[in-house]
């Protein structure tokens, strides 16, 4: 199972090469949604003990119930979320690394797409699936207690938690034909809104605001300007011109930018304060795959502001690229670059809160040491 961003990675492409020859979208009909308020309890984060350091970690998770499907993230900085399934469906379980401990949280008739923590890590969101033309969404608490249940026409979904207001959440729907149609869904007020943005795909840069990627379907580029949308006064305003990729964190936003002009050509990662000035800058080597640049895994924490990727060791077509990666570190406020990990395969990462340990594959099944270098699995092989 992939995480959600790197799932909407893919259906923007799958989008835009298919309304090059299907144009406009279909109005689908107002999913039927009875949310609760949502609680904002704050999160008690976990330490891990001192005498955990160095020591040995709990894994493999000992009797599983059911099958693996895959990691989800991190409750706090010793509790993951792992999915399994069954004949007779699909169940999620906290998972203590240092008590070894599995909890269930919740079970599902339905295969579950995705999961969701939201950025308190108080609630999790999950999507599962009880036919193709039909999404569920369930709202729970990170002790498993429900706090909605909606039903959403769709063939998939991306979704995006608003950081600065967790009752608020965007959620896209696509059908089989990759016609959408989007929707905020606002816990507190119990409501569930149709609204029009031009492109899909979109992420909240406050409140009320979202930035996205106006992608012109009917003249593919690499390239296309970032716009910013309120979704009170419906209007669009011009932020940046030419931005290949984009993704909004707490209090930071990445632009990706590339010049392919360039006969080694260079990623430019820049990270942009909530005033859209510059506040530091990443350049690394670029692959290029069929449809433009294929960008590397990374995740973000929030805490210490630092973005950890992989890094290649030279520009190159992705199918002709011998070289490997290294994982890195770089802090947004010092405008340092740290080699975290040297010589490791270019995966889905999801670090833990306090950046010692992270998720790390396609099914997030195995655990990264950071501190040692180290890399444990989740799941008995």
């Amino acid at each position: 199972m992939f995480s959600v961003k790197n799932k909407q990675a893919l259906y923007l492409i799958l989008f835009l090469l298919c309304n090059i020859l299907l144009y406009g979208c279909s109005k689908e009909s107002v999913p039927k949604s009875l949310p609760q308020s949502l609680h904002n309890n704050e999160l008690k984060k976990k330490e891990i003990p001192l005498s955990f350091i160095g020591g040995k970690l709990m894994l493999p998770i000992k009797e599983m119930k059911g099958s693996f499907s895959s990691a989800s993230g991190w409750l706090d900085n010793q509790t993951i979320l792992y999915v399994t399934e069954t004949s007779e469906g699909s169940s999620i379980f906290s998972y203590d690394l240092v008590e070894g401990q599995s909890t269930l949280l919740y079970s599902s008739v339905y295969p579950i797409v995705s999961v969701t923590i939201s950025p308190s890590r108080n609630s999790i969101l999950i999507h599962s699936s009880p036919n193709s033309s039909m999404g569920l969404v369930t709202i729970i608490s990170s002790s498993g207690k429900i706090i909605l249940s909606s039903e959403i026409p769709s063939n998939e979904l991306a979704i995006e938690w608003n950081e600065y207001n967790e009752n608020l959440l965007l959620i896209t729907s696509f059908t089989e034909d990759w016609q959408y149609h989007t929707y905020t869904l606002d816990i507190s007020k119990n409501t569930l809104a149709q609204i029009t943005i031009p492109q899909p795909f979109a992420y909240w840069s406050n409140v009320n605001e979202l930035l996205y990627l106006d992608w012109r379907t009917d003249s593919p580029s690499l390239s296309a300007p970032l716009k910013k949308y309120n979704i009170n006064s419906k209007v669009s305003k011009d932020v940046l011109k030419d931005v290949y990729q984009v993704d909004v964190f707490p209090k930071h936003t990445l632009t990706i930018t590339i010049d392919p002009s360039e006969e080694s050509s260079v990623g430019s990662y820049t990270f942009f304060d909530q005033d859209f000035q510059v506040k530091s800058k990443l350049l690394l080597p670029q692959l290029s795959n069929f449809s433009g640049w294929s960008v590397p895994f990374y995740d973000f924490n929030k805490d210490s502001h630092e973005f950890f990727t992989f890094k290649p060791q030279y520009s190159s077509e992705i199918d002709t690229y011998e070289g490997t990666f290294d994982l890195i570190k770089f802090s947004v406020e010092s405008n340092e670059e740290f080699v975290v990990i040297e010589d490791i395969v270019n995966e889905p990462i999801s670090c833990s809160p306090n950046g010692t340990l992270c998720l790390y594959g396609y099914s997030l099944e195995k655990i990264l040491l950071l501190g040692e270098k180290k890399k444990l699995g989740l799941i008995e092989e």
